[in-house]
């Protein structure tokens, strides 16, 4: 059941994430102040979220790039030192896995229930 939400908190994030970043170019991201700093809210959501799935979880998703989520919290704390990585996960990491968790529903409806499972 934890692990349903979570997946979910993942999917919303990111399409948050896409929505706000849709219709901007590099430049104009790093320009606007109150989308970049939501946006990055958002991406530590994500990446704290990923970090905190259980292990079994992310084993079942092997496509998600996992290391990329638990390598962003670096870059995020200084982002002025990393903008082409916060970039590339606003614009590349997200949606990829946004579309992989919904390919995923699909094949591990399970993981994306969010009713307790019976006990046996």
């Amino acid at each position: 059941m934890l692990t349903g939400a979570m997946l979910g908190l993942l999917q919303q994030t990111g399409m948050d994430i896409l929505v706000l970043t849709e219709e901007l170019d590099e430049q104009e991201f790093f320009a606007s102040r109150l989308t970049r700093q939501e946006t990055l809210r958002l991406l530590g959501v994500m990446a704290y979220t990923a970090r905190d799935l259980p292990a079994q979880a992310r084993e079942q998703l092997p496509e998600i790039d996992w290391p990329a989520w638990a390598a962003l919290p670096d870059a995020l704390m200084r982002p002025n030192e990393h903008p082409l990585k916060i970039w590339v996960a606003a614009r590349e990491l997200a949606p990829r896995t946004v579309q992989l968790l919904i390919d995923y529903r699909r094949v591990h409806p399970q993981l994306f229930s969010l009713t307790p499972s019976p006990c046996a």
